[in-house]
């Protein structure tokens, strides 16, 4: 966690929680806590995790799913943590360790087994190495950590353990440090030629490149001076406030970091305001958990499709010596034939025979031979019939081989078209497309390879589950019940040049419940082909299919537009009837499985978005 943002959390907790009652504390993972605190507001949940890739602490947090087995932090903290008050938050300069100190409860409160001198959580909020611990403040002894420290540690991290805490920073802290004294610091590094911001990240502890551009930005001029007191203009506004919470995008405009202020040396499209830094955190934070879970889903994929691509190869190599082989079928048959002719002159026991060879002869050459190879436990009679046996196999085999052969070559190049499309998936859904296409190919999994496929479709997923089905109410025949869609699900809407409407879904879910409860078996279904996207429908008032060649062309630009492919020349696009559109069980949202499917190619077109909006969908 960035120390200047656990700076003004700190501040945050301090302000909205200190003296609130514990409530209950629930486990956040394996190795974090959630703690509901009565404060004169309501109650707050205080997140506590020292959980990769974001350790933190976030107040205001939502309450997690429920963890099973109980992981021992937990256990502990639920005996002990009930009706304790949180009595002090302890955070030194930009150190990321807090510690959060609770005592017993007033009278009333329940009994638990909270001792007299109450209990510390420690959070130790380090990129490298994050911990929770539950300390008791006499003799600081350890009662349950999150991570176990490996034998042999600098620091003995078991329960019953005295704590110790981390080893302090080796360069001074801004926020300890006087301006005299931190600009003594940054003049000879700018004296040397290193530049503001390095100055700062070199000279300075707890200051990370994003708040050390930022200072240098606000500098007046490049005194050291300056660069010192802009750096603590932005801790002073930091630590007291007020705070304007933003959730900072990167260059692809995914969330690259939780700011509690503005910064000034990045354009404000790319900061985006959010209602408090804990929601900043939580955004934060499952962003980078669900960038985790695909880099770690590639990994496996790249693993088992460099597996399945070894076995291809060899397969191949195999079938190919197997058809050279097998092209030797005319030459066995005519072996047999000139020993069935020269019986009489092969000498028994032998293992090779020189005999001539009528073939060749009649090419020009009356006195050619030929060496035939032989068994020489067999007669020249059995030695024939063992060429015309196999002369019989090569024949049979070579059409066998060359069917193979075609099949592995077209397997190979579908797995190394996985690989490529694994290596440049960003999102979970792209995955799941291959891992499903890889499932149907089981022959050519391992066991390993079986297991790891299992696990990964087994992973539990942070989206919602799909919707259920609206009841359906009674109808006439043949007219079908308009559904208001549930919220966030409804898709967009648009009107072809023919007058057939379009939808469009927004979201996974939202391509859920547009595929399975609004198209009709009639209607034509698209995506964009190897992509993630979304799923696009066609209306088509009757069971004929028809749709003008015009229409399905602009669904299909809606289709390659509202996908990965958007900036794309050219896209492919994959179109079948929905009735051919079926969702696995226990598929994930959106991912789905087509047959019948033929492919469009278009270029993707921004304008179609406008020019064929219904008036409904015009804010789209």
């Amino acid at each position: 966690m960035d120390a200047l943002c656990l700076v003004a959390v700190a501040t945050d907790i301090r302000r909205r929680l200190l003296d609130g009652l514990v409530r209950g504390a629930w486990a956040a993972g394996p190795e974090g806590l959630w703690i509901e605190l009565l404060t004169p507001a309501g109650p707050v949940g205080l997140l506590a995790t020292a959980a990769l890739p974001l350790p933190r602490l976030s107040p205001g947090a939502p309450r997690p799913p429920k963890v099973k087995p109980l992981p021992p932090l937990a256990a502990v903290a639920q005996r002990i943590l009930p009706g304790a008050r949180l009595s002090a938050v302890v955070h030194q300069g930009l150190d990321r360790v807090v510690t959060l100190q609770f005592a017993p409860g007033p009278v009333g409160t329940p009994d638990t087994d909270l001792s007299s001198e109450g209990i510390w959580l420690v959070a130790e909020l380090f990129g490298h190495s994050p911990n929770l611990l539950l300390v008791q403040p006499a003799g600081r002894r350890i009662l349950e950590v999150a991570h176990r420290g490996p034998a042999g540690a600098a620091r003995t991290l078991v329960p019953g353990a005295e704590y110790g805490p981390p080893p302090p920073a080796t360069r001074p802290d801004p926020l300890e440090e006087g301006p005299e004294t931190i600009a003594g610091i940054l003049a000879p590094l700018l004296a040397a030629g290193v530049s503001p911001a390095r100055a700062l990240r070199q000279g300075l502890s707890g200051v990370s490149d994003l708040w050390a551009r930022e200072a240098a930005a606000r500098a007046r001029d490049g005194s050291a001076a300056a660069l010192g007191e802009a750096l603590r203009t932005v801790l002073r506004q930091i630590e007291g406030g007020p705070w304007q919470p933003h959730l900072l995008a990167d260059e692809a405009g995914l969330p690259a970091a939780a700011l509690p202020i503005p910064v000034d040396h990045i354009g404000k499209a790319r900061q985006q305001p959010v209602g408090s830094l804990g929601e900043a955190l939580e955004q934060l934070a499952a962003h980078q958990t669900a960038r985790l879970a695909v880099a770690s889903e590639r990994t496996h994929l790249r693993r088992i499709l460099a597996r399945l691509e070894s076995r291809l190869r060899s397969r191949r190599a195999n079938l190919v010596n197997d058809a050279m082989e097998f092209t030797q079928a005319d030459a066995r048959q005519r072996m047999g034939e000139i020993l069935i002719t020269n019986q009489g002159n092969v000498p028994r026991g032998a293992t090779e025979v020189i005999l001539p060879d009528p073939a060749q002869g009649g090419t020009g050459d009356p006195d050619a031979t030929v060496t035939i190879a032989l068994d020489p436990r067999l007669t020249a009679a059995a030695n024939a019939e063992r060429y015309f046996k196999r002369a019989r196999r090569a024949r049979r085999g070579s059409v066998r081989v060359d069917q193979r052969l075609a099949q592995t070559e077209r397997e190979l190049a579908r797995v190394q078209g996985w690989a490529e499309t694994v290596g440049a998936a960003e999102d979970p859904q792209a995955l799941e497309i291959v891992i499903a296409e890889i499932r149907q190919i089981p022959r050519l999994l391992g066991p390993q390879d079986r297991k790891t496929l299992a696990a990964l479709g087994a992973a539990p997923s942070a989206e919602p589950s799909r919707p259920a089905p609206a009841a359906r109410a009674s109808r006439p025949p043949g007219e079908r019940t308009a559904r208001a869609a549930p919220p966030g699900l409804e898709p967009r809407h648009f009107l072809s040049s023919d007058a057939f409407p379009i939808l469009v879904g927004r979201t996974t879910e939202g391509n859920d419940y547009l595929t399975v409860h609004l198209a009709r078996s009639q209607d034509w279904w698209l995506h964009v082909q190897g992509r993630s996207g979304s799923h696009v429908v066609i209306r088509v008032p009757d069971r004929s299919g028809n749709v003008p060649r015009r229409t399905l062309i602009e669904a299909a630009q809606l289709a390659a537009y509202y996908s990965q492919a958007r900036d794309d020349g050219k896209v492919a696009v994959d179109y079948t009837l929905r009735k051919y559109v079926h969702k696995p069980r226990k598929a994930k949202p959106g991912l789905v499985t087509i047959s019948q499917e033929k492919t469009i190619v278009v270029k993707p077109d921004k304008s179609l978005v406008t020019k064929l909006a219904r008036p409904e969908a015009a804010e789209e």
